[in-house]
């Protein structure tokens, strides 16, 4: 206990130094590669690399907790201090780090602007364009178009049992145009048939753990169908993460049965370890997968925003 104790003292911002934080959006964004191409146990992953992203002291920077895909070279990433960062992917040569833009995320009208900050989970429409950010605290839904211009927020309010710093973790627009979210630490999923912003009730189906004591944190589906979990769990270390992948095929519609992942990538001795969120993927020209995670820092000196790439190659699948 007085070890736990210990390292939660270390973590917790302005502890031990209170320093002035620069209220201006940083500009000066650095990116270090700090590992390289490296194989993994299984023949079907590969490490293509792993880059730190920081700057000075900045409450504007870090905090990531959702990532998508955006056009062909790019990343967003959404952080629980409502703010987006927009970059090209950290392998593409030769790039402006002028390209890599924070900008305070659009908000609601009032009197929610206030409230839609501490965001979770992000998912996107590839088609349109269009994405949905999840809120903890208020567990809201927020639609916005391609432009980030809001288009419709939903406040799931007396629907959910949740406490504010619980609730929608990850959450996945699928290829049929249904949403599926997994709440932090339920055992359930939820499911809505279409655009929850539209209206329409949940349904719940059961979620089996693929790995005891960890939790979900983001979700993306492969060009094949089935979804990409990202799960996190907290283990004794500095700073005190452990993170892994596991695999499921959607839900099928109308099904009441328990959805059940597969682990399929534990990230000890593969990734540096820290606090994985975010989780984004991207068929490549040869058929592979490109899987990308980022980190959030959690406002900690011991911990760094990390971008990661793996490689799933579906022809070369493990059992």
């Amino acid at each position: 206990m007085f070890a736990a104790l210990a390292v939660a003292a270390l973590c917790a911002p302005g502890t031990w130094l209170r320093t002035e934080v620069p209220r201006e959006v940083p500009r000066d964004i650095v990116m270090a590669r700090i590992a390289g191409a490296a194989q993994t146990p299984l023949p079907d992953w590969r490490v293509e690399g792993v880059w730190q992203y920081s700057t000075g002291p900045s409450r504007k920077f870090g905090g990531y907790s959702a990532l998508f895909t955006l056009g062909d070279k790019n990343l967003r990433a959404f952080s629980d201090r409502g703010y987006r960062f927009t970059f090209p992917t950290p392998d593409t040569p030769d790039q402006d780090p002028a390209a890599r833009v924070i900008s305070l995320q659009a908000l609601a009208e009032e009197p929610l602007n206030w409230l839609l900050w501490d965001i979770e989970s992000a998912t996107r429409d590839p088609a349109t364009g269009d994405y949905w950010l999840g809120y903890e605290y208020t567990h809201a839904i927020h639609r916005f178009t391609i432009a980030s211009v809001p288009d419709g927020v939903r406040m799931l309010g007396e629907e959910v049992e949740w406490s504010k710093n619980s609730g929608l973790e990850a959450m996945l627009r699928l290829s049929d145009g249904r949403f599926i979210a997994i709440p932090e630490g339920r055992s359930y999923a939820m499911i809505w048939a279409g655009d929850p912003i539209e209206g329409g009730k949940a349904r719940r189906i059961p979620f089996e753990n693929p790995a005891e004591s960890y939790a979900v944190t983001d979700m993306a589906q492969l060009p094949d169908g089935r979804v990409l979990l990202l799960m996190r769990n907290l283990v004794w270390g500095l700073p005190p993460f452990a993170g892994l992948l596991a695999i499921a095929d959607p839900p099928q519609p109308g099904s009441t049965e328990a959805w059940v992942p597969r682990v399929v990538l534990r990230f000890d001795g593969v990734l540096p370890p820290e606090n994985y969120e975010g989780l984004a993927v991207r068929e490549q020209d040869d058929g592979t997968i490109a899987v990308w995670i980022i980190s959030d820092d959690n406002v900690s000196v011991f911990q760094r925003t990390l971008v990661a790439k793996l490689v799933f190659d579906p022809g070369k699948q493990s059992d």
